[in-house]
């Protein structure tokens, strides 16, 4: 900008963040701040809100990713693409369902669960009567994800299913439209001492 340059490290997880910064970096330009200024403020900047891309590591080398705020087709991506930059030695994706998408939503679901597959999620798990098409696409996409792919009716099942099945290295992402409160599941695989 206006000739300078200066390296910035987000310290927000996602490639999506790259355009936030630099629309923020636009707007602050326009607004008059200095290049140098705009550079050590997104450097600096983190998240303002729960719930979103919120990376925790436990103790036995698992990592949650909690980012169970609120969903949609292209918020998912987003994620999925994030877990799957996420150094770790699986990747498993715990996704709720996507409220509000009106007639369409059981093919947005289906297609959620193909897209989980085709980012290398090595584990899908659908959580909830509603989410039931995404375990349906991962399966349906084949491949080791889709042949693991499981549906669990609510969130005391998928802590219990999880509990079995996580191992040191695992990045686990927890996501789903807020009004399904997989926020608390994330809290669950943090809290010690819950089998998790």
């Amino acid at each position: 900008a206006a000739g300078e340059a200066h390296p910035v490290e987000l310290q927000v997880v996602g490639q999506h963040q790259v355009a936030n910064a630099l629309s923020a970096a636009g707007a602050a330009l326009a607004a008059g701040l200095a290049p140098a200024e705009i550079a050590a403020a997104l450097a600096a900047a983190g998240s303002r809100s729960r719930w979103r891309m919120e990376v925790e590591r436990r103790a036995d080398g698992v990592t949650v990713v909690n980012d169970a705020y609120n969903a949609n087709p292209e918020s998912m991506r987003a994620a999925l693409a994030a877990l799957a930059g996420m150094a770790g030695e699986r990747r498993i994706a715990v996704l709720g369902a996507m409220a509000e998408l009106g007639p369409g939503a059981a093919t947005e679901h289906e297609r959620l669960g193909r897209d989980a597959v085709a980012a290398g999620v090595d584990l899908v798990v659908a959580v909830g009567p509603d989410a039931v098409g995404i375990a349906d696409g991962a399966s349906a996409a084949g491949g080791r994800a889709g042949e693991e792919s499981v549906h669990v009716p609510d969130r005391a099942a998928a802590r219990e299913l999880l509990s079995e099945v996580l191992r040191p290295g695992d990045v686990v992402l927890v996501k789903a439209s807020r009004s399904y409160g997989l926020e608390l599941l994330a809290a669950d695989l943090l809290t010690p001492g819950d089998g998790a």
